[in-house]
């Protein structure tokens, strides 16, 4: 079984940049003037959405998030809690 990374999504955050969804549309779509997570098994509320990917999903989303002008997606390794995306500075 191969490595699973968890994206975190601070939508209250997001400013309707739709880079997201022009990098990675499996995984993204616009609703509205904000972005949100189209996989059914993405944990919702008013303000933050969780998905769980597998590593194959990775590198597609790791794109979307750096290019998210605001930082409002971060995805995290769960096996070592690091944080991919962005950076830590």
């Amino acid at each position: 079984m191969g490595k699973k990374y968890k994206i975190i999504y601070d939508k209250k955050g997001c400013i309707g940049g739709t880079i997201c969804a022009d990098v990675a549309p499996d995984f993204w779509k616009m609703e509205g003037d904000i972005a949100t997570l189209t996989k059914p098994s993405a944990q919702k509320n008013e303000e933050y959405e969780e998905l769980i990917i597998d590593e194959k999903d990775l590198q597609i989303n790791i794109e979307a998030a750096e290019g998210c002008p605001v930082y409002v997606i971060k995805i995290i390794d769960l096996e070592t809690g690091e944080q991919i995306v962005p950076k830590p500075r």
